[in-house]
């Protein structure tokens, strides 16, 4: 099988031409030790809080930083109101748990901060019984993300289309939208269409 990832370099290698017209900087870098992951980040008591904009907003931008600041690919994504799934590929010398950990300490402080300032009372509770609950030393006051990111590697192409496929497939699923290129938090509309989608998406071709 052959996975190809975008990445800033002259060498290509190309499926074809439509390929090789919409990603001009493709290259093979699929070996067995680098893989693509598959994460899942949930919010804790499984609250809707990506139904907001201020909070939508903060995952968003912050997926953009792991991609611009965190040497960290994003090769697929999907926002859903309770959680968000993810296809992250760091570079070599990248951690994906730090990248991991990085993001849900800077989204949490974040979106604890917004939740006080708008005065989301419902949601500071639900923040703060999940940190008394949770057995992890930790000095903060708020536990807003479920333990754990649930990382998979994807190391075939079978793997990689099951996995980016259940990645678009979630807001159909769940009703909200008709067609996967509905739904603008996902990657959806930058494979099926060729569009810019935001944060950008890191094309990972697989065939």
């Amino acid at each position: 099988m052959q996975l190809y990832r975008h990445a800033r370099h002259p060498a290509v290698q190309l499926l074809d031409e439509q390929i090789k017209n919409a990603m001009a900087n493709s290259y093979r870098v699929f070996t067995d030790k680098h893989y693509p992951y598959f994460i899942t980040w949930t919010i804790v008591e499984w609250i809707p809080l990506f139904t907001e904009t201020a909070y939508r907003k903060i995952v968003l931008d912050s997926l953009n930083y792991l991609r611009t600041k965190k040497q960290t690919q994003l090769n697929a994504f999907v926002v859903m109101s309770t959680h968000l799934h993810a296809i992250l590929w760091p570079n070599d010398e990248i951690n994906l748990s730090d990248v991991t950990r990085d993001f849900k300490r800077f989204t949490s402080k974040e979106i604890s901060r917004v939740a006080e300032r708008e005065g989301a009372t419902e949601y500071i509770s639900a923040f703060k019984k999940a940190r008394k609950d949770n057995r992890a030393q930790d000095v903060s006051t708020y536990l807003v993300w479920q333990e754990g990111s649930h990382p998979e590697a994807i190391f075939t192409e079978k793997f990689a289309r099951q996995k980016m496929d259940y990645i678009h497939m979630n807001p159909v699923k769940a009703g909200i939208v008709k067609t996967t290129d509905e739904w603008q938090y996902s990657s959806a509309r930058a494979y099926i269409l060729g569009e810019e989608t935001y944060p950008p998406t890191d094309l990972l071709i697989v065939g």
